[in-house]
């Protein structure tokens, strides 16, 4: 199956997305194009990676990811093609990389200098279509040994406390943090705790966001694998007055 995927930063009211999709198309009518998010922020790099890195493994090897966000080329940050366990992703060298893949890197591929002013459209979709149609990865270009490496924030344990960070916000405003349920288990080992959010404890982690009433505040270990604080049926970033880069902190007793 010949799988490409999209991740920009468009938004859906310009024409940008489906000429992106068209250039694919020409090129390739029978491309399978699955379109992972359109809505990131405008140029935000750490939110790319967190969308991305969350979709990305559910499809199979061989897929091609692009990455239309904050594509400029410049010598700080080439075009380049990172292969990993199997996936291809086609962008900007600007941190996205490392944030995304940190170092689980099996090949990277700086692609040719060039002028575009739109490269997702006019170089990632040719380099995308080359590699779906089975031609070898190195013809793109000239092999790379390094990635610019942008260093995400931690979640961290100090004693019995752990100290995390909001890292996203989704489109039911639930607000994911960087505290994993392995690093919880660690430090916690069964003990009792509370979550502190600025004005607001919780106590218990739930299963689902169900377990409350309308309008309660949850917190619960999501899909990936990360902590939410989440309203029942309501908007936590909103009415918890929780934003990005918002310390969330755990202390166990």
């Amino acid at each position: 199956m010949s799988i490409i995927t999209l991740t920009t930063d468009f938004g859906l009211k310009d024409h940008y997305v489906s000429s992106v999709k068209g250039a694919i198309l020409k090129q390739l009518p029978t491309a399978t194009i699955i379109d992972i998010s359109h809505q990131i922020e405008k140029y935000n790099i750490p939110e790319t990676a967190f969308v991305l890195k969350n979709a990305y493994m559910n499809f199979p090897k061989g897929s091609v990811h692009i990455i239309g966000v904050k594509t400029e080329q410049s010598k700080q940050a080439p075009h380049v093609i990172v292969y990993s366990d199997g996936h291809y992703f086609i962008g900007s060298d600007n941190g996205i990389f490392y944030l995304l893949l940190e170092n689980h890197i099996d090949k990277i591929i700086a692609l040719p200098e060039d002028a575009s002013i739109f490269p997702t459209r006019d170089i990632f979709v040719n380099a995308a279509c080359h590699l779906i149609s089975g031609k070898p990865l190195e013809e793109l270009g000239t092999i790379k040994t390094e990635l610019f490496q942008s260093i995400p924030f931690r979640a961290a344990s100090i004693g019995d406390m752990i100290r995390g960070t909001a890292i996203y916000v989704d489109t039911y405003e639930n607000v994911v943090t960087n505290i994993s349920q392995t690093l919880f288990n660690q430090v916690g080992k069964g003990r009792s705790f509370k979550i502190d959010l600025k004005n607001n404890e919780i106590g218990k982690i739930s299963k689902s966001y169900n377990e409350v009433p309308e309008g309660e505040i949850i917190a619960l270990f999501n899909s990936s694998g990360y902590l939410e604080i989440a309203l029942n049926t309501a908007k936590a970033s909103s009415l918890l007055y929780l934003k990005i880069n918002d310390q969330i902190t755990i202390q166990f007793e």
